[in-house]
Protein backbone atom coordinates (compact mmCIF):
# COMPACT_ATOMS: atom_id res chain seq x y z
CA UNK A 1 0.00 0.00 0.00
CA UNK A 2 2.98 2.50 1.01
CA UNK A 3 4.54 2.06 -2.61
CA UNK A 4 1.46 2.90 -4.04
CA UNK A 5 1.74 6.72 -2.60
CA UNK A 6 5.28 6.71 -3.29
CA UNK A 7 5.44 5.81 -6.73
CA UNK A 8 2.79 9.05 -7.67
CA UNK A 9 5.84 11.11 -5.82
CA UNK A 10 4.40 11.57 -1.93
CA UNK A 11 7.20 10.68 0.23
CA UNK A 12 6.07 7.97 2.75
CA UNK A 13 7.59 6.72 6.19
CA UNK A 14 6.92 3.54 7.03
CA UNK A 15 7.39 3.31 11.35
CA UNK A 16 8.55 -0.60 12.01
CA UNK A 17 11.29 -2.63 14.16
CA UNK A 18 14.31 -3.80 12.90
CA UNK A 19 13.95 -6.81 12.09
CA UNK A 20 10.85 -5.81 10.10
CA UNK A 21 12.42 -3.46 7.83
CA UNK A 22 15.22 -5.87 7.06
CA UNK A 23 12.11 -8.17 5.28
CA UNK A 24 11.41 -4.71 3.66
CA UNK A 25 14.89 -3.86 2.50
CA UNK A 26 15.04 -5.00 -0.76
CA UNK A 27 11.69 -3.53 -1.94
CA UNK A 28 12.57 -0.05 -0.46
CA UNK A 29 15.81 -0.35 -1.61
CA UNK A 30 14.35 -0.89 -5.21
CA UNK A 31 11.75 1.46 -5.36
CA UNK A 32 14.23 4.47 -3.96
CA UNK A 33 16.53 4.12 -6.39
CA UNK A 34 13.83 4.33 -8.91
CA UNK A 35 13.33 7.46 -7.92
CA UNK A 36 10.19 7.00 -5.51
CA UNK A 37 9.97 8.58 -1.99
CA UNK A 38 9.82 5.91 0.57
CA UNK A 39 12.12 4.70 3.42
CA UNK A 40 11.61 2.92 6.50
CA UNK A 41 12.09 4.78 10.13
CA UNK A 42 13.12 2.16 12.78
CA UNK A 43 12.53 1.97 16.30
CA UNK A 44 14.23 -0.49 18.75
CA UNK A 45 12.10 -3.75 19.53
CA UNK A 46 11.56 -3.85 23.80
CA UNK A 47 12.53 -7.61 23.47
CA UNK A 48 14.45 -7.75 26.92
CA UNK A 49 11.66 -6.02 28.61
CA UNK A 50 8.81 -8.61 27.16
CA UNK A 51 11.13 -11.67 27.41
CA UNK A 52 12.13 -12.21 23.92
CA UNK A 53 15.11 -13.32 22.20
CA UNK A 54 16.56 -10.73 19.48
CA UNK A 55 15.14 -10.29 16.23
CA UNK A 56 11.88 -11.94 17.12
CA UNK A 57 9.37 -9.15 16.30
CA UNK A 58 6.71 -10.23 14.34
CA UNK A 59 4.31 -13.37 14.33
CA UNK A 60 6.19 -15.52 11.30
CA UNK A 61 6.81 -18.84 12.52
CA UNK A 62 5.21 -18.18 15.77
CA UNK A 63 2.86 -20.69 16.90
CA UNK A 64 2.04 -20.36 20.58
CA UNK A 65 -0.24 -17.68 22.23
CA UNK A 66 2.20 -16.91 24.91
CA UNK A 67 5.06 -15.74 22.32
CA UNK A 68 2.21 -13.61 20.54
CA UNK A 69 0.77 -11.71 23.43
CA UNK A 70 4.40 -10.57 24.07
CA UNK A 71 5.23 -9.24 20.60
CA UNK A 72 1.70 -7.45 21.00
CA UNK A 73 2.49 -5.95 24.26
CA UNK A 74 6.21 -4.97 22.53
CA UNK A 75 4.21 -3.32 20.15
CA UNK A 76 2.23 -1.00 22.21
CA UNK A 77 5.18 -0.25 24.45
CA UNK A 78 6.57 1.57 21.14
CA UNK A 79 3.80 3.36 21.55
CA UNK A 80 5.36 7.04 23.41
CA UNK A 81 8.77 6.39 21.29
CA UNK A 82 6.42 6.68 17.97
CA UNK A 83 3.90 9.19 19.33
CA UNK A 84 6.74 11.56 20.09
CA UNK A 85 8.73 11.14 16.40
CA UNK A 86 5.26 11.69 14.59
CA UNK A 87 4.96 14.78 16.94
CA UNK A 88 8.14 16.48 16.29
CA UNK A 89 8.11 15.12 12.36
CA UNK A 90 4.46 15.53 11.52
CA UNK A 91 3.19 14.41 8.35
CA UNK A 92 0.21 15.15 6.20
CA UNK A 93 -1.57 12.29 6.80
CA UNK A 94 -1.33 9.31 9.00
CA UNK A 95 -2.19 5.92 7.76
CA UNK A 96 -2.21 3.11 10.90
CA UNK A 97 -4.05 -0.37 11.10
CA UNK A 98 -6.86 -1.29 13.61
CA UNK A 99 -4.39 -2.26 15.79
CA UNK A 100 -3.32 1.24 16.85
CA UNK A 101 -5.88 2.89 17.63
CA UNK A 102 -4.03 5.45 19.57
CA UNK A 103 -3.25 7.09 16.22
CA UNK A 104 -6.79 8.43 15.90
CA UNK A 105 -6.36 10.67 18.69
CA UNK A 106 -3.17 11.59 17.90
CA UNK A 107 -4.44 12.36 14.21
CA UNK A 108 -7.04 14.60 15.97
CA UNK A 109 -4.21 16.45 18.15
CA UNK A 110 -2.06 17.56 14.93
CA UNK A 111 -5.05 18.39 13.16
CA UNK A 112 -4.32 15.66 10.52
CA UNK A 113 -6.64 13.15 8.79
CA UNK A 114 -5.90 9.65 9.62
CA UNK A 115 -6.98 6.76 7.57
CA UNK A 116 -7.15 3.10 8.94
CA UNK A 117 -5.73 0.44 6.37
CA UNK A 118 -7.75 -2.81 6.97
CA UNK A 119 -6.04 -5.74 6.01
CA UNK A 120 -9.29 -7.54 4.90
CA UNK A 121 -12.48 -6.25 3.18
CA UNK A 122 -15.62 -4.31 3.61
CA UNK A 123 -17.63 -7.62 3.50
CA UNK A 124 -15.70 -8.73 6.70
CA UNK A 125 -15.91 -5.44 8.14
CA UNK A 126 -19.99 -5.20 7.56
CA UNK A 127 -20.43 -8.54 9.18
CA UNK A 128 -18.44 -7.81 12.05
CA UNK A 129 -20.40 -5.03 12.39
CA UNK A 130 -23.06 -6.61 12.22
CA UNK A 131 -22.49 -9.22 14.89
CA UNK A 132 -21.77 -6.52 17.41
CA UNK A 133 -25.43 -5.42 17.44
CA UNK A 134 -27.56 -6.52 20.62
CA UNK A 135 -30.27 -8.29 18.66
CA UNK A 136 -27.50 -10.18 16.34
CA UNK A 137 -29.57 -13.52 15.77
CA UNK A 138 -26.24 -15.77 16.33
CA UNK A 139 -27.52 -14.81 20.36
CA UNK A 140 -30.82 -16.63 19.78
CA UNK A 141 -29.59 -19.67 18.26
CA UNK A 142 -30.51 -23.01 19.81
CA UNK A 143 -27.27 -24.74 18.80
CA UNK A 144 -23.55 -24.01 17.55
CA UNK A 145 -24.23 -25.50 14.12
CA UNK A 146 -27.71 -23.89 13.34
CA UNK A 147 -28.20 -22.01 10.61
CA UNK A 148 -28.61 -18.39 10.67
CA UNK A 149 -29.54 -15.22 8.39
CA UNK A 150 -27.61 -11.99 9.29
CA UNK A 151 -30.39 -9.12 8.71
CA UNK A 152 -29.51 -6.03 7.24
CA UNK A 153 -27.34 -6.48 4.47
CA UNK A 154 -27.57 -6.14 0.77
CA UNK A 155 -27.66 -9.92 0.28
CA UNK A 156 -29.33 -12.39 2.48
CA UNK A 157 -25.96 -14.05 4.25
CA UNK A 158 -25.98 -16.94 6.19
CA UNK A 159 -23.61 -18.53 9.02
CA UNK A 160 -23.65 -20.60 11.85
CA UNK A 161 -22.20 -19.88 15.84
CA UNK A 162 -19.44 -22.22 15.33
CA UNK A 163 -17.79 -20.22 12.38
CA UNK A 164 -17.55 -17.28 14.38
CA UNK A 165 -14.67 -15.73 16.54
CA UNK A 166 -14.39 -16.82 19.74
CA UNK A 167 -15.12 -13.19 21.30
CA UNK A 168 -17.82 -12.95 19.04
CA UNK A 169 -19.74 -16.01 20.67
CA UNK A 170 -18.31 -15.03 24.00
CA UNK A 171 -17.80 -11.70 25.16
CA UNK A 172 -14.09 -11.33 26.78
CA UNK A 173 -11.39 -9.03 26.84
CA UNK A 174 -10.23 -8.95 23.07
CA UNK A 175 -14.64 -8.14 22.32
CA UNK A 176 -13.54 -5.04 24.47
CA UNK A 177 -10.44 -3.92 22.43
CA UNK A 178 -12.60 -4.62 18.78
CA UNK A 179 -14.99 -2.06 20.41
CA UNK A 180 -11.80 0.38 20.82
CA UNK A 181 -10.72 0.01 17.47
CA UNK A 182 -14.46 0.55 16.49
CA UNK A 183 -14.70 3.98 18.56
CA UNK A 184 -11.15 4.70 17.34
CA UNK A 185 -12.03 4.11 13.34
CA UNK A 186 -15.17 6.26 13.32
CA UNK A 187 -12.91 9.21 14.37
CA UNK A 188 -10.64 8.90 11.36
CA UNK A 189 -11.23 10.15 7.89
CA UNK A 190 -12.09 6.78 6.36
CA UNK A 191 -10.32 3.80 5.54
CA UNK A 192 -8.33 1.89 2.70
CA UNK A 193 -8.98 -1.40 2.05
CA UNK A 194 -6.62 -4.09 -0.66
CA UNK A 195 -9.58 -4.65 -3.21
CA UNK A 196 -11.27 -3.06 -5.63
CA UNK A 197 -15.02 -1.15 -5.65
CA UNK A 198 -17.02 -3.48 -8.57
CA UNK A 199 -15.99 -6.80 -5.91
CA UNK A 200 -17.89 -5.53 -2.92
CA UNK A 201 -19.85 -2.21 -4.22
CA UNK A 202 -22.86 -2.95 -2.23
CA UNK A 203 -20.95 -3.60 0.90
CA UNK A 204 -19.02 -0.36 0.68
CA UNK A 205 -22.20 1.59 0.29
CA UNK A 206 -23.08 0.03 3.24
CA UNK A 207 -20.21 0.71 5.09
CA UNK A 208 -20.05 4.01 4.30
CA UNK A 209 -23.37 4.52 5.63
CA UNK A 210 -23.17 2.42 9.19
CA UNK A 211 -19.86 4.24 10.11
CA UNK A 212 -20.22 7.89 8.27
CA UNK A 213 -17.24 7.94 6.46
CA UNK A 214 -15.50 7.48 3.14
CA UNK A 215 -13.79 4.00 2.11
CA UNK A 216 -11.04 3.99 -0.33
CA UNK A 217 -10.60 1.01 -2.27
CA UNK A 218 -6.92 1.19 -3.76
CA UNK A 219 -6.01 -2.56 -5.08
CA UNK A 220 -5.15 -5.56 -5.97
CA UNK A 221 -1.90 -4.68 -4.66
CA UNK A 222 -0.51 -7.50 -6.78
CA UNK A 223 -1.66 -6.31 -9.99
CA UNK A 224 -0.03 -3.17 -9.27
CA UNK A 225 3.62 -4.57 -9.71
CA UNK A 226 2.58 -7.65 -11.82
CA UNK A 227 5.82 -8.27 -13.89
CA UNK A 228 7.83 -11.67 -13.25
CA UNK A 229 10.72 -10.33 -11.17
CA UNK A 230 7.88 -8.96 -8.89
CA UNK A 231 6.40 -11.92 -8.57
CA UNK A 232 9.25 -14.17 -7.60
CA UNK A 233 10.23 -11.39 -5.38
CA UNK A 234 9.22 -12.49 -1.74
CA UNK A 235 9.79 -10.45 1.05
CA UNK A 236 10.27 -13.87 2.64
CA UNK A 237 13.06 -15.87 -0.08
CA UNK A 238 11.00 -18.76 -1.50
CA UNK A 239 12.26 -22.75 -0.86
CA UNK A 240 11.89 -23.09 -4.80
CA UNK A 241 13.02 -20.75 -7.24
CA UNK A 242 11.06 -19.19 -10.27
CA UNK A 243 12.89 -21.84 -13.05
CA UNK A 244 11.64 -25.25 -10.90
CA UNK A 245 7.90 -23.86 -10.83
CA UNK A 246 7.56 -22.51 -14.31
CA UNK A 247 8.99 -25.82 -15.29
CA UNK A 248 6.83 -27.78 -13.93
CA UNK A 249 3.51 -25.63 -14.47
CA UNK A 250 4.70 -24.83 -18.44
CA UNK A 251 4.49 -28.82 -19.08
CA UNK A 252 0.51 -29.12 -17.57
CA UNK A 253 -2.29 -28.69 -19.26
CA UNK A 254 -4.39 -24.88 -18.98
CA UNK A 255 -6.35 -25.05 -15.86
CA UNK A 256 -5.28 -28.80 -14.76
CA UNK A 257 -3.09 -27.73 -11.32
CA UNK A 258 -4.56 -27.33 -7.70
CA UNK A 259 -2.57 -24.75 -5.74
CA UNK A 260 -2.79 -25.79 -2.16
CA UNK A 261 -1.79 -23.05 0.30
CA UNK A 262 -2.53 -22.33 4.20
CA UNK A 263 -0.35 -19.35 4.59
CA UNK A 264 2.40 -19.40 7.05
CA UNK A 265 0.98 -18.78 10.42
CA UNK A 266 -1.15 -22.14 11.02
CA UNK A 267 0.89 -25.38 11.09
CA UNK A 268 -1.88 -28.37 10.80
CA UNK A 269 -1.07 -31.26 12.93
CA UNK A 270 -0.23 -34.58 11.26
CA UNK A 271 -3.02 -36.43 10.96
CA UNK A 272 -4.42 -33.55 9.38
CA UNK A 273 -1.77 -33.54 6.59
CA UNK A 274 -2.45 -36.86 5.98
CA UNK A 275 -6.62 -36.78 5.12
CA UNK A 276 -5.63 -33.36 2.99
CA UNK A 277 -2.65 -35.62 1.15
CA UNK A 278 -5.32 -38.88 0.61
CA UNK A 279 -7.64 -36.42 -0.64
CA UNK A 280 -5.47 -34.39 -3.02
CA UNK A 281 -4.40 -37.98 -4.09
CA UNK A 282 -7.77 -39.64 -4.17
CA UNK A 283 -9.14 -36.61 -6.96
CA UNK A 284 -6.57 -37.41 -9.39
CA UNK A 285 -6.03 -34.11 -10.29
CA UNK A 286 -2.26 -32.34 -10.60
CA UNK A 287 -1.82 -29.85 -8.11
CA UNK A 288 1.22 -27.78 -6.14
CA UNK A 289 1.40 -27.45 -2.51
CA UNK A 290 2.57 -25.49 -0.22
CA UNK A 291 3.38 -27.03 3.51
CA UNK A 292 4.90 -25.00 6.67
CA UNK A 293 6.80 -26.35 9.34
CA UNK A 294 8.66 -29.56 7.54
CA UNK A 295 11.80 -29.75 6.22
CA UNK A 296 13.24 -31.06 2.24
CA UNK A 297 15.45 -33.24 4.24
CA UNK A 298 13.55 -35.03 6.64
CA UNK A 299 13.92 -39.49 6.80
CA UNK A 300 11.29 -41.95 5.71
CA UNK A 301 10.12 -42.34 8.98
CA UNK A 302 9.45 -38.64 9.81
CA UNK A 303 7.64 -37.99 6.22
CA UNK A 304 5.24 -41.30 6.52
CA UNK A 305 3.92 -39.45 10.22
CA UNK A 306 2.43 -36.61 7.33
CA UNK A 307 2.05 -38.33 3.79
CA UNK A 308 0.43 -41.54 2.88
CA UNK A 309 2.90 -43.90 2.40
CA UNK A 310 5.09 -44.03 -1.15
CA UNK A 311 2.58 -40.79 -2.26
CA UNK A 312 5.70 -38.64 -3.34
CA UNK A 313 6.69 -41.78 -5.33
CA UNK A 314 3.06 -42.09 -7.10
CA UNK A 315 2.39 -38.26 -7.55
CA UNK A 316 5.97 -37.82 -8.80
CA UNK A 317 5.71 -35.55 -12.30
CA UNK A 318 2.11 -34.74 -11.74
CA UNK A 319 2.35 -32.76 -7.63
CA UNK A 320 5.01 -30.87 -6.84
CA UNK A 321 5.35 -30.39 -2.29
CA UNK A 322 7.22 -26.77 -1.05
CA UNK A 323 8.30 -26.94 2.21
CA UNK A 324 8.13 -23.11 3.37
CA UNK A 325 7.44 -20.21 1.24
CA UNK A 326 6.08 -20.14 -2.49
CA UNK A 327 6.26 -17.08 -5.23
CA UNK A 328 2.44 -17.42 -4.64
CA UNK A 329 1.62 -14.78 -7.06
CA UNK A 330 3.42 -16.22 -10.03
CA UNK A 331 2.46 -19.90 -9.59
CA UNK A 332 -1.67 -18.43 -9.50
CA UNK A 333 -1.14 -16.24 -12.51
CA UNK A 334 -0.03 -19.28 -14.62
CA UNK A 335 -2.66 -20.55 -17.36
CA UNK A 336 -1.62 -24.06 -15.86
CA UNK A 337 -3.03 -23.31 -12.98
CA UNK A 338 -6.83 -23.85 -12.38
CA UNK A 339 -8.00 -23.62 -8.56
CA UNK A 340 -6.97 -22.11 -5.45
CA UNK A 341 -7.59 -24.50 -2.05
CA UNK A 342 -6.83 -21.51 0.55
CA UNK A 343 -7.34 -21.01 3.90
CA UNK A 344 -9.32 -17.50 2.91
CA UNK A 345 -6.62 -14.76 4.62
CA UNK A 346 -8.08 -11.87 2.61
CA UNK A 347 -4.20 -11.42 0.76
CA UNK A 348 -4.94 -15.14 -0.44
CA UNK A 349 -8.27 -14.60 -1.67
CA UNK A 350 -7.68 -11.57 -3.40
CA UNK A 351 -4.93 -12.74 -4.92
CA UNK A 352 -6.82 -15.71 -6.44
CA UNK A 353 -9.99 -13.35 -7.04
CA UNK A 354 -6.99 -11.38 -9.05
CA UNK A 355 -6.10 -14.21 -11.14
CA UNK A 356 -9.26 -15.33 -11.95
CA UNK A 357 -9.48 -18.55 -10.36
CA UNK A 358 -12.16 -20.64 -8.60
CA UNK A 359 -11.32 -21.07 -5.07
CA UNK A 360 -11.81 -24.49 -2.56
CA UNK A 361 -12.67 -22.50 0.89
CA UNK A 362 -11.29 -24.06 4.10
CA UNK A 363 -11.54 -21.21 6.51
CA UNK A 364 -9.42 -21.37 9.66
CA UNK A 365 -9.37 -18.06 12.17
CA UNK A 366 -9.14 -14.51 12.30
CA UNK A 367 -11.97 -13.21 9.55
CA UNK A 368 -11.58 -16.30 7.47
CA UNK A 369 -15.13 -17.36 7.49
CA UNK A 370 -16.43 -13.82 6.66
CA UNK A 371 -13.74 -14.20 3.76
CA UNK A 372 -15.55 -17.63 2.70
CA UNK A 373 -19.03 -15.97 2.82
CA UNK A 374 -18.24 -13.50 0.03
CA UNK A 375 -16.55 -16.10 -2.08
CA UNK A 376 -19.30 -18.56 -1.87
CA UNK A 377 -22.44 -16.86 -1.52
CA UNK A 378 -22.08 -13.42 -2.95
CA UNK A 379 -19.38 -14.08 -5.47
CA UNK A 380 -20.02 -17.96 -6.14
CA UNK A 381 -16.88 -18.53 -7.53
CA UNK A 382 -16.45 -21.15 -4.95
CA UNK A 383 -16.45 -23.85 -3.03
CA UNK A 384 -16.52 -24.74 0.60
CA UNK A 385 -14.71 -27.28 1.67
CA UNK A 386 -16.72 -28.33 4.88
CA UNK A 387 -14.86 -26.97 7.65
CA UNK A 388 -17.57 -25.21 10.11
CA UNK A 389 -15.38 -24.21 13.35
CA UNK A 390 -13.30 -21.31 14.11
CA UNK A 391 -10.14 -21.73 16.21
CA UNK A 392 -7.74 -19.94 17.51
CA UNK A 393 -4.24 -19.95 15.06
CA UNK A 394 -2.26 -21.87 17.34
CA UNK A 395 -5.62 -24.33 17.12
CA UNK A 396 -6.50 -24.46 13.48
CA UNK A 397 -6.31 -27.70 12.46
CA UNK A 398 -7.95 -29.23 15.80
CA UNK A 399 -10.87 -30.48 14.18
CA UNK A 400 -10.18 -32.52 11.19
CA UNK A 401 -11.45 -31.92 7.33
CA UNK A 402 -11.90 -35.63 6.19
CA UNK A 403 -10.19 -36.96 3.17
CA UNK A 404 -13.66 -37.61 1.57
CA UNK A 405 -14.62 -34.05 2.06
CA UNK A 406 -11.23 -32.97 0.47
CA UNK A 407 -11.65 -34.61 -2.34
CA UNK A 408 -15.27 -34.32 -3.47
CA UNK A 409 -14.63 -30.42 -3.12
CA UNK A 410 -11.20 -30.37 -5.59
CA UNK A 411 -13.95 -32.56 -7.85
CA UNK A 412 -16.59 -29.61 -7.88
CA UNK A 413 -13.76 -27.57 -8.95
CA UNK A 414 -11.41 -29.06 -11.05
CA UNK A 415 -13.69 -32.01 -12.83
CA UNK A 416 -15.98 -30.16 -15.18
CA UNK A 417 -18.98 -30.10 -15.18
CA UNK A 418 -21.71 -27.61 -15.67
CA UNK A 419 -21.44 -25.64 -12.71
CA UNK A 420 -17.64 -25.74 -12.18
CA UNK A 421 -17.71 -24.30 -15.87
CA UNK A 422 -19.97 -21.58 -14.10
CA UNK A 423 -18.38 -20.64 -11.67
CA UNK A 424 -14.80 -20.49 -13.48
CA UNK A 425 -16.29 -17.88 -16.03
CA UNK A 426 -17.55 -15.87 -13.08
CA UNK A 427 -13.63 -16.14 -11.49
CA UNK A 428 -12.34 -15.26 -14.96
CA UNK A 429 -14.84 -12.34 -15.23
CA UNK A 430 -13.83 -10.82 -11.91
CA UNK A 431 -9.94 -11.25 -12.23
CA UNK A 432 -10.70 -9.44 -15.26
CA UNK A 433 -12.88 -6.32 -13.56
CA UNK A 434 -9.74 -6.40 -11.12
CA UNK A 435 -7.22 -5.65 -13.67
CA UNK A 436 -9.28 -3.00 -15.09
CA UNK A 437 -9.43 -1.55 -11.49
CA UNK A 438 -5.69 -1.10 -11.17
CA UNK A 439 -5.33 0.84 -15.18
CA UNK A 440 -5.28 4.41 -15.61
CA UNK A 441 -8.87 5.13 -15.56
CA UNK A 442 -9.90 2.45 -13.12
CA UNK A 443 -11.68 2.30 -10.00
CA UNK A 444 -8.87 1.67 -7.80
CA UNK A 445 -6.60 4.09 -9.54
CA UNK A 446 -8.92 6.65 -9.38
CA UNK A 447 -9.95 6.32 -5.80
CA UNK A 448 -5.83 6.71 -5.23
CA UNK A 449 -6.00 9.89 -7.20
CA UNK A 450 -9.26 11.10 -5.31
CA UNK A 451 -7.84 10.24 -1.75
CA UNK A 452 -4.31 11.79 -2.46
CA UNK A 453 -5.95 15.25 -4.01
CA UNK A 454 -8.48 15.12 -1.13
CA UNK A 455 -5.46 14.93 1.63
CA UNK A 456 -3.70 17.68 -0.49
CA UNK A 457 -6.78 20.17 -0.51
CA UNK A 458 -6.94 19.35 3.55
CA UNK A 459 -2.87 20.15 3.87
CA UNK A 460 -3.05 23.39 1.92
CA UNK A 461 -6.30 24.25 4.23
CA UNK A 462 -4.27 23.73 7.67
CA UNK A 463 -1.46 25.85 5.55
CA UNK A 464 -4.47 28.74 5.57
CA UNK A 465 -5.71 28.33 8.56
CA UNK A 466 -2.48 28.82 10.42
Amino acid sequence: MSRLFSARGHRVTIITTPANAQLLHTTISKDSSSGHPISAHTFPFPSKQVGLPDGLENLFNVYDFDTATKIHTGMHLLREKIEQFITANPPDCIFSDMFHPWTADLAIKLRIPRIVFHATCIFAMSLKDSMRKPDSPHLSVQSDDEPFLIPGLPHPITMTKSELPDYVRTPNGYTQLMEQFREAELKSYGVLVNNFYELESDYCEHYKKIMGHKVFHVGPAALIHRNTAEQADQVHKAVVGEHECLSFLNSKKPNSVLYVCFGSACIFPNDQLMELASGIEASGHRFIWVVFGKEENENEEEKNKWLPKGFEERTKGKGMIIRGWAPQVLILDHPSVGGFLTHCGWNSVIEGVSAGLPLITWPLYAEHFYNEKLVTQVLGVGVEVGKKDWNLWIDAGKNLVRTENIEAAVRRVMDGGDAAVMMRKKAKMLGEMAQKAVKEGGSSHTNLTVLIEELEQLRDQRAKDV
